[in-house]
């Protein structure tokens, strides 16, 4: 017990430690990456790595097929932050109305308990239409100084980040692998892209980023199937080292496809 929550506590630490660097680096590079970088297994990742840790492989492929679903509604959570703030509504308003569209699609999802095939597909389906509506932005990246940082900040995403992984992988025995999966991909570092960019780069910057965030988002889903797939047959580390690798692969081929001159 002593070990895992040694293990736990520095898990938490890497992980915030991690968002704050990715957070601060997407401020300074621009939408396309500040969507890029938070759409990296930061948050999700080491809780997968806790939870197997704690529990048995069909725990983790069960709890990765819940996240594999759930995270259907975080492209739908992304096309309405970024559509509202595109508009100017503001943050506050940007994030109640992203959270309401997130929890009844969830809700919704988990009534229907999908499967795999469903799941993909609902995947698939809600990566075009958040492709297809998602809002445009006259966001230029501001050469000049942008607005400094508060103190506050980094530590407060590197707080919320941490204690969110411990409290998920703490009450994972009590709320079971459906909803630990659900909790697993809850869009904290979405929402922290959001809210910060949002200061240092305005609304539109904001939306471009969380627009940006669309495409590698779907790095995540192959990574949770593969995830889902590879675990009972090959054991937690092979599946989870599989699907960090699918996760890693999809953005990297983004960023290559943007540099070919001929996209």
């Amino acid at each position: 017990m002593t070990e895992f929550w040694i293990a736990l506590i520095a898990k938490a630490v890497a992980t915030a430690l991690i968002v704050v660097a990715a957070t601060a680096a997407a401020e300074k590079s621009g939408p396309f990456w500040g969507g890029l970088i938070s759409c990296l297994p930061v948050s999700a990742g080491p809780a997968y790595v806790l939870l197997a840790i704690q529990h048995d492989p069909e725990f983790v492929s069960s709890a990765a097929l819940s996240s594999l679903a759930s995270n259907i509604s975080t492209w739908f959570y992304l096309l309405t932050f970024a559509t509202l703030l595109a508009r100017r509504h503001g943050v506050p308003v940007g994030l109640a109305g992203a959270f309401g569209v997130w929890l009844v699609l969830i809700l919704a999802i988990r009534a229907l308990n999908l499967g795999l095939t469903a799941a993909l597909l609902g995947s698939l389906l809600a990566f075009w239409i958040a492709i297809r509506f998602a809002p445009k932005t006259d966001f230029i990246m501001p050469s000049a100084q942008m607005a400094a940082r508060k103190w506050f900040e980094l530590p407060l995403r590197a707080a919320a980040v941490g204690i969110f992984v411990a409290v998920l992988v703490t009450v994972s025995d009590a709320i079971g692998p459906t909803s630990t999966g659900i909790a697993a991909v809850f869009p904290i570092a979405l929402s922290s892209l959001g809210i910060f960019t949002h200061r240092r780069l305005g609304s539109a910057g904001a939306a471009a980023a969380l627009v940006s965030a669309m495409r590698p988002l779907l790095g995540i889903a192959m990574a949770l199937c593969i995830v889902y797939l590879a675990t009972p047959q090959w054991g937690s580390a092979i599946g989870l080292t599989a699907g960090l690798a699918a996760s890693l692969a999809w953005p990297l081929f983004l960023v290559v496809y943007r540099k070919n001159p001929a996209n």
